[in-house]
């Protein structure tokens, strides 16, 4: 009897064991499939999280990036080039600044030169990569002194211009002269050129105070960019639209 009871007693205690560890096992299943269910719901959160940000919205407005000197631009990456630029008063002694294509200046309709004018065909741009003024003497020697930088021109020395000539050289090795003071040289004709354009003036009086100057001299090199018009539907490269 005593026996009986006992082993009674290691059969019901062997079955609660058993029965815990199932349990066990069960609890940790479902706790797995849990943070199972939480990984996959993160998941998808992610990937519709990623699928719902959308790039930077691109208009007829939106400014195209430089890549090369002859990248397309919209119109308000230019600049409009003023006639009344051409009168300046102020002149460098020596100024060259050169830029590269990512931030270089790009004009429309027009570029000022000095005393004359360089015009852009209309569905045209040009790119500015490099730029210089410089005050030359009778013998075209540069004034550099201590009084070097902006210098202020005398007034009243217009008659006194006896010569403007204004070059235009194409990469090709074409040149086209200018003469004559307010002129406008075309660019009409240019396609896919590098070109410079050379404005010397020269005066039969000195033409800024305690100096031996009477010549003016600007340079401008550039290159044709494509421009692309602001249109309500697509937008058209200069080519596309002729």
């Amino acid at each position: 009897m005593r026996f009986a009871t006992v082993l009674l007693v290691v059969i019901v205690l062997m079955a609660m064991v058993e029965l815990s560890e199932t349990r066990g096992r069960g609890g940790g299943g479902r706790s797995g499939g849990s943070r199972g269910s939480r990984g996959s719901k993160s998941s998808r959160s992610r990937t519709r999280s990623r699928g719902s940000s959308s790039k930077p919205k691109i208009t007829k407005y939106t400014p195209i990036k430089a890549t090369s000197v002859r990248s397309p631009v919209i119109v308000k990456q230019t600049k409009l080039g003023s006639r009344s630029s051409t009168f300046k008063r102020a002149i460098a002694a020596y100024l060259v600044t050169r830029y590269v294509f990512s931030s270089a200046s790009v004009y429309r309709q027009g570029y000022p030169m000095y005393r004359s004018y360089v015009s852009i065909r209309k569905k045209r741009a040009v790119r500015v990569t490099f730029e210089r003024e410089r005050l030359l003497d009778d013998w075209e020697n540069l004034y550099l002194n201590e009084l070097a930088g902006s210098q202020a021109m005398k007034k009243g020395i217009d008659d006194n211009l006896v010569d403007l000539k204004t070059p235009v050289k194409y990469k090709n090795g074409e040149t086209k002269t200018l003469h004559g003071v307010d002129k406008t040289l075309s660019l009409e004709d240019i396609e896919d050129q590098d070109f410079e354009v050379v404005t010397l003036a020269s005066y039969n009086i000195t033409i800024v105070t305690a100096t031996t100057c009477t010549q003016v001299e600007k340079t401008v090199k550039a290159m044709r960019s494509n421009k692309k018009q602001m249109f309500t539907g697509n937008m058209k490269t200069a080519r596309e639209q002729e």
